[in-house]
């Protein structure tokens, strides 16, 4: 069973972190961190501490002074004791490598991750295409024999919706300007550990891949038949404040409390919150995944849709990326073993699309150079530092 990946691949990418920041940005953050997109709204966190402290005051004008005496002398301190139980109002997307799945009808275990895929600031290159510049956001490299799939970790609940191609990734319909709970157009981080790739039926889904440059998001296109958007566009909402408070953030506080005025001796260890059901998976089935996407827990109206963040990520073929970039892919393609070991048979090149004869070409390339040992002259090198650098992502 998958779970949060805690690898962190070798660094970051030497880059300036960009100057360019989003509208309103006291309320709303995306950082690049580690190769995670977080998001976090600065404003709703300040708003429950100060929610927090007017508890805290309230609580001391009831108190005994027996209960004041179980506690530090310093109201400040008081304060910041209590400060501590409140989350980071964040939560963090993560693109994950695995292989590509053929689509020939035959069933397959679930391939494991491979590991993060290395995101870059859109800012960071000018050969970009120019419908790229407008909408910043990330870029990463596949390669023809790669997929991908998203990885979800919340401090904080927030309802995420995942586009492409015009399509919502989630429940497969025409994008919408808003949150929708039937057929539910999101999902809730939190609950949902990851998503494997587009909507495509009852509880199943495709694989996310890089196509071509101006041929969209495999699947995506597909299911829209148009190319407006490409790659894959996400947009966080963080859960109101006040449902927050009144669902979580006020028991933990008087668990706090409680727990202080327990003498320490009697004090018992507790237990590990948990955020969410596991979901249902099953096998894989003609290049296609099951997965049930976990119902909203909390309702569509606890969703802050006055504070929302969006980001574009691109995808590109290595081919592009090399063109666009003038740099080698991060990482090296999945070999003929690595689907032989994971039992994906026939060979590679029954993957690429059907419609697009040239991808064929790609991916036999692809594993010959990696099987010979060689790979194409490259301008130059990625040289990546510090691994815990963080970039400002400007949001669309």
């Amino acid at each position: 069973m998958r779970g949060r990946l805690t690898h962190v691949l070798a660094g970051r990418y030497a880059t300036a972190a960009p100057a360019i920041y989003s509208r309103n940005y006291s309320t709303r953050v995306i950082e690049l961190q580690s190769d995670e997109l977080i998001f976090s709204f600065p404003e709703l966190c300040d708003q429950l501490q100060e929610r927090i402290r007017v508890w805290v005051d309230e609580r001391l004008e009831s108190s005994t002074s027996d209960e004041k005496n179980m506690l530090p002398s310093a109201r400040e301190e008081i304060h910041r004791t209590f400060a501590a139980c409140l989350p980071r109002v964040s939560a963090a997307v993560s693109f994950q490598r695995t292989l590509r799945m053929p689509d020939n009808g035959r069933a397959y275990p679930l391939p494991l991750g491979l590991g993060r895929f290395s995101l870059y600031p859109v800012e960071d290159f000018a050969g970009v295409p120019e419908i790229w510049k407008p909408r910043g956001g990330v870029m990463l490299a596949l390669h023809p024999t790669e997929a991908l799939w998203l990885s979800f970790y919340a401090d904080y609940p927030m309802a995420l919706r995942i586009g492409a191609g015009g399509s919502c990734a989630v429940c497969g319909e025409p994008w919408a300007s808003a949150l929708q709970p039937s057929p539910q157009n999101y999902v809730v981080l939190g609950c949902q550990p990851w998503l494997d790739g587009f909507h495509a039926g009852p509880e199943i889904v495709r694989q996310f891949v890089a196509t071509p440059l101006g041929q969209g998001v495999l699947g995506a296109h597909a299911l829209s038949g148009e190319d407006k958007w490409g790659g894959l566009q996400l947009q966080a909402f963080p859960l109101r404040a006040d449902e927050f408070w009144r669902q979580s953030l006020k028991a933990t506080l008087n668990s706090r409390w409680d727990e202080l005025m327990t003498p320490i001796r009697h004090r018992s260890e507790r237990a590990p919150m948990k955020t969410g059901a596991e979901p249902e998976w099953t096998s894989k089935t003609d290049g296609k995944i099951r997965l049930k996407i976990m119902d909203d827990p909390y309702g569509i109206v606890a969703w802050d849709t006055s504070h929302s963040s969006r980001c574009f990520a691109h995808l590109c073929l290595t081919d592009d990326w090399q063109r666009l970039t003038g740099i080698r892919p991060p990482q090296k393609p999945p070999t003929a073993e690595d689907f032989a070991q994971a039992g994906i048979m026939p060979a590679p090149e029954s993957i690429a699309r059907p419609e697009t004869n040239s991808t064929n070409a790609r991916i036999l390339e692809a594993l010959r150079q990696e099987e010979s040992g060689g790979s194409p002259a490259m301008p130059r090198s990625i040289i990546r530092l510090n691994p815990d650098l963080r970039q400002t992502v400007r949001e669309f």
